[in-house]
């Protein structure tokens, strides 16, 4: 199992948690960073075609990477 780190403080992520692998941000933070709703979320990760990052579960609450939100958000905005 990873090592979470719940207390460690990222300047400019919502989320405050961490992992080895980088800061993870909740769902929360995610659709806000693309102005979307928790439904609209919920669909990106039905769709094989979109490629969104699988979230992570800890205590029935979805986090992502940030690095794996950030090249997502890159790859959309090279296909535009």
């Amino acid at each position: 199992m990873e090592n979470f780190k719940m207390d460690t403080l990222q300047p400019g992520v919502t989320g405050r948690a961490t992992s080895e692998n980088g800061p993870l941000l909740p769902a929360r933070a995610v659709w806000e960073r693309f102005g979307i709703c928790d439904r609209t979320l919920d669909r990106w990760l039905e769709s094989p075609r979109l490629n969104f990052p699988r979230a992570i579960v800890v205590n029935r609450r979805r986090y992502w990477y940030l690095a794996e939100i950030e090249d997502f958000a890159r790859a959309l905005k090279s296909a535009a």
